[in-house]
């Protein structure tokens, strides 16, 4: 069909059949649309290709006549389809209408008129393959599995190993992990062999997803019943699993199995047995393997294996023995990372030793290795414990010479240290510098100790201004924010406003824990306000609705100051 365009009319004829098409006088006369569309309406685009693309063979030009008449009937006539039941529709035709359809949806549209009453057309592999990868990338999934099964349950058309591969790693992307396993699983029914590749991208995804007990079992299964054989990555990924959950034991025991499949450990195996080892307090015994490798010499060790190594001691306050290892890193020609010299920064700021800390970063910069805002944030929370605002200060000033933002961590540290110290001016001016960043999200963590010490200092409406921000910024306060507030207002006298502010808690999904139920009855006891005292009780049990409703003289507007 070709587009007809002129001055005078934007109406559409179907072009006079290709020669020696004897079946074509008979689709001419069924199927005579005059179809009026803009100039540039991707259907005109669509009439004049030539070419439906490689897979399958390319159809003749009878049949691509046809096929792009079925695309445009389905696409703006689909009462017309039936005028196409006598052509005897080939494979070759249906398969060149489908790879013609504009988008998924509309190929998983024709795909279902050519394959049922009344055109009936036997669907090909070629067409089952293509509209189900159409429908993968276009993330229509569960249309893309439906077809799938159909495929190979109704029709008998096996996916060879590439398509399987193909349809495994999309589910796999989309987060349809046990789709994608499933679909291994059945490899050996369609007499694929599939590359490693695919099963460890899986079971990594599957760690990713915080199921590595999952992972495990899949990759135990899968060799024993010999679907495929692992590689060097198979066993890294599996390691990684179980040294996430804690189980090292299991580790070492995988780490002796990879013989049996021609394997041998690589210093990736080596880095993730060192930190699991380390994650479960077990640093000496990962420093062990490091020592070993670096005696047999055949997976030397890495800046990963020795930081590793570094960060296990720093966590266990350790910090000669983490220098030592840094020495002994620096000494076996092993270049220090951001990473190596903010674990150690970050050791010696918890231990309170900034003298120490500010040494390490004095050697970053003597080794032009450029520090980055954990660098900086270490520094200042090292500062910050130790008491010593002044040098926080004066590293968050040296940020701005090295062009870095400070992060929301950053910003949280520094406003939790000046309201510690009662500096909630300073404090507010870096909460508004913070609301000026688009690029943070702000968290309650931040605003609440500036909110705390505003009601401790009696200023209890500038700390809800500060709670109708959060609000406005879509900033979810959090049971520490009301409970912070309702103790502010009843320190204030302002029960009704407390009242009120416990039932808005409970209203939007935070319920309060003993701590703040504790001491809001405490409050009400204070003020005489028995009554309130049970329905409190009761919401917090969850026996009753939350309402604003406040049963006591209060309700008229009277105050009582509580001690609390």
């Amino acid at each position: 069909m070709t587009a007809v365009a002129s001055s005078s009319s934007s109406s559409l004829a179907p072009p006079p059949p290709p020669p020696h098409s004897p079946m074509l006088p008979r689709l001419h006369g069924a199927f005579r649309l005059r179809l009026h569309l803009p100039p540039r309406h991707p259907l005109i685009q669509l009439l004049h290709s030539s070419s439906p693309g490689a897979h399958p063979p390319p159809p003749h030009a009878a049949e691509l006549w046809i096929a792009k008449a079925l695309v445009a009937a389905a696409f703006l006539r689909p009462h017309h389809l039936p005028a196409f039941r006598g052509l005897a529709l080939s494979h070759l035709a249906a398969a060149a209408a489908l790879r013609l359809a504009p988008c998924a949806s509309s190929a998983l549209r024709l795909f279902d008129a050519l394959h049922s009453p009344p055109l009936s057309v036997p669907p090909s592999e070629h067409s089952y393959r293509h509209v189900v990868a159409l429908l993968c990338r276009s993330g229509h999934h569960g249309n893309a599995l439906k077809l799938f099964d159909q495929m190979t349950d109704q029709s008998g058309c096996f996916p060879d190993e590439g398509f399987l591969s193909f349809v495994v790693g999309s589910c796999t992307t989309a987060g349809l992990l046990d789709a994608a396993a499933a679909l291994l699983s059945k490899g050996s029914q369609f007499g694929c062999c599939i590359e490693p590749y695919a099963y460890n991208r899986l079971m990594n995804s599957f760690i990713g997803h915080g199921r590595a007990h999952d992972a495990v079992a899949l990759f135990e299964r899968w060799v024993q019943e010999g679907l495929y054989t692992p590689d060097v990555w198979s066993f890294n990924v599996v390691i990684k699993g179980v040294c996430r959950v804690g189980d090292v034991q299991k580790a070492l025991q995988l780490v002796e199995r990879m013989d049996e499949f021609g394997c041998s450990p690589d210093t990736v195996t080596h880095n993730i047995l060192v930190d699991g080892l380390c994650r479960v307090k077990e640093v000496n015994k990962g420093c062990e393997v490091l020592r070993r490798l670096q005696k047999d010499g055949v997976c030397m060790p890495n800046v990963v294996t020795y930081t590793s190594v570094i960060s296990g001691y720093c966590k266990a306050g350790r910090m000669e023995d983490a220098m030592a290892v840094y020495n002994d890193m620096v000494g076996s020609g092993t270049a220090p990372n951001a990473v190596t010299y903010n674990v150690l920064i970050n050791g010696y700021g918890k231990a309170g030793d900034m003298g120490s800390a500010v040494g390490v970063y004095q050697q970053m910069m003597l080794r032009r290795c450029p520090p980055d805002v954990v660098t900086f944030s270490s520094l200042i929370d090292g500062y910050c414990r130790c008491g010593q605002l002044d040098g926080a200060m004066r590293i968050w000033k040296e940020m701005a010479r090295y062009h870095i933002q400070p992060n929301v961590y950053t910003f949280s540290i520094i406003i939790h240290s000046l309201c510690k110290q009662n500096k909630s001016e300073e404090a507010l001016d870096l909460l508004r510098e913070l609301n000026m960043r688009a690029d943070i999200a702000p968290q309650a963590f931040i605003y609440n100790p500036v909110i705390d010490i505003l009601c401790k200092g009696g200023k209890v409406d500038e700390a809800n201004l500060i709670l109708m921000d959060m609000e406005e910024k879509r900033c979810r306060p959090d049971k520490y924010t009301y409970t912070i507030l309702i103790i502010g207002y009843c320190m204030k006298g302002r029960i009704p406003e407390a009242i009120a502010l416990f039932h808005k808690m409970v209203e939007n999904g935070c319920y309060p824990d003993n701590i703040t139920v504790n001491s809001f009855i405490s409050c009400l006891l204070k003020a005489g306000m028995p009554s309130e005292v049970d329905h409190i009780m009761l919401i917090a049990s969850g026996r009753a609705k939350s309402s604003h409703k406040v049963s006591s003289p209060l309700s008229q507007g009277l105050d009582i100051s509580v001690a609390v």
